[in-house]
């Protein structure tokens, strides 16, 4: 295999790296977004029930699957994880450079904090 086509193998493998990335954050966004809209259901549907004055009986059955299901999207998200870290292996044996690596500001450490206040801080968010 010749020099030039080494790197159109190189260049190409990491055009597909980079749409890997795209979809794997899209489906770890939507399993983020299922997760949380499951919990604010969850989170409803005693309320709801007190609001209506009805019996906590009424809906168990429902709150139960719904309980279920955010479960199975705990599960899913740990399975998505996993291959991510899959992914990341892969990708170090093909050596194709990482195109995002999370934060890359530091977070400080608890005792050089303790005697700042939130509004100290420079980029706090106020709440």
């Amino acid at each position: 295999m010749s020099f030039m086509e080494k790197r159109r193998t190189q260049i190409t493998r990491h055009e597909i790296a980079g749409e890997i990335v795209c979809q794997l954050r899209a489906f770890e966004t939507d399993l983020d977004r299922a997760l949380a809209s499951g919990s604010r259901l969850v989170g409803l549907l005693p309320d709801a029930r007190a609001r209506a004055n009805v019996s906590g009986v009424v809906g168990q059955d429902a709150i139960s699957h719904f309980v279920a299901s955010i479960a199975f999207i705990s599960q899913a998200m740990e399975k998505a994880a996993g291959g991510h870290l899959r992914l990341d292996a892969t990708r170090r044996d093909l050596r194709i450079p990482e195109i995002a690596g999370g934060d890359k500001i530091p977070l400080p450490t608890i005792a050089s904090t303790s005697d700042r206040t939130v509004e100290n801080m420079p980029d706090a968010i106020a709440g």
